[in-house]
């Protein structure tokens, strides 16, 4: 029932990317409106802006007091909660538009939203793409989301799992060149990941998650003939984490590791560097794949996609990546995401 699923806190991200279009478009959906009492945070004019270039309509309810948003009868009835924070300026606005008031007008749904899941009026936060030029310019030191939340919340054993159906990959380091992403992995470093990994899901209802760690080198390293490592630094991770209790399995070969954990086999891969487990996901399910928040006390899941500023107001960006992160956002807190 509509009236009993949990409060998500939804921002509309950066005004002039397609984060408008695809809230709209995803929220247009009684499917998606089903699984969530969802409140938006953001303008309304370039809400109205986004359905007349979707041709979605959304029916909503604007609020002026977030406590109001909770309100039941607002879902039961179809519509959906607006924040209007109407910090947009109209005359200069523009599809597409880097510009540095509309970074600050993102920052401000996120820290909006963030209030009402800090005051108990929202159970979890999804976040439509904000762009990082976009924010620098408006003066955030922040490089993005995670960056943002982290400091928020004090902390500091934090990362991103990007999660595509069964498919669900935490990466021990992700934004480095190649030759720098190889220097990250250490046993510090992935023994730490499969900790806050594992109790997030264990947070989340699931008692014993089953993790593997992705092997860095070809055919695991053939026992240190192709690379070493697998032998000093992989699995002594994974030998530290099962004497905690985790249960980690590895390190596995890359080429294989993938498709066990599709077929059910592990609930979340380790991935040594960002294509290691991006290639995967997106391969899997590039249109439907989210990126879920580890290591916050909160429960925040995103898009995988940026602003995408060269098709924004054309109406054609696709909004599956919202939905799917409404819908799993919605089962981590109702407990049903892992187990049901």
């Amino acid at each position: 029932m509509p009236d009993r699923a949990p409060v998500l806190a939804v921002t509309m991200g950066d005004p002039a990317g397609v984060g408008p279009e695809v809230v709209v478009r995803a929220l247009a959906d009684p499917a998606v409106r089903a699984v969530a009492r969802a409140v938006v945070f953001g303008d309304k004019g370039v809400l109205d802006a986004a359905a007349t270039a979707t041709g979605a309509t959304v029916p909503w309810h604007v609020v002026t007091n977030v406590r109001d948003a909770a309100d039941p009868g607002i879902a039961a009835s179809g519509r959906v909660a607006l924040v209007n924070l109407a910090n947009v300026d109209p005359s200069a606005w523009a599809w597409g538009r880097l510009d540095a008031a509309h970074g600050r007008a993102s920052i401000e749904y996120l820290d909006a939203a963030m209030r009402a899941v800090d005051d108990g009026h929202a159970a979890g936060l999804v976040t439509a793409p904000i762009n990082k030029e976009a924010t620098t310019l408006g003066g955030m030191t922040d490089l993005g989301h995670m960056e943002i939340l982290a400091r928020r919340y004090g902390v500091t054993d934090h990362a991103t799992m990007l999660v595509s159906g069964r498919l669900r990959c935490v990466h021990v380091s992700t934004h480095y060149s190649l030759r720098d992403a190889l220097a990250r992995i250490t046993r510090a470093r992935v023994l730490t990941r499969l900790r806050t990994t594992d109790a997030a899901f264990r947070a989340w209802g699931l008692p014993s998650p089953r993790l593997a760690v992705a092997a860095l080198n070809p055919h695991g390293g053939e026992g240190g003939l192709l690379g070493l490592e697998e032998v000093e630094e992989l699995a002594p991770a994974v030998a530290d984490a099962r004497a905690l209790g985790i249960d980690a399995h590895g390190p596995l070969p890359a080429d294989s590791v993938f498709t066990r954990a599709m077929r059910g086999g592990y609930d979340a891969v380790i991935a040594m560097f960002h294509d290691q487990g991006h290639i995967p996901v997106k391969v899997h399910g590039f249109e439907e794949s989210v990126s879920v928040a580890l290591g916050l006390p909160i429960v925040r899941t995103s898009v995988d996609h940026g602003t995408a500023f060269d098709i924004a107001g054309r109406g054609v960006a696709d909004a599956r990546s919202m939905a799917e992160a409404i819908r799993v956002a919605a089962r981590i807190c109702d407990g049903t995401w892992l187990t049901g």
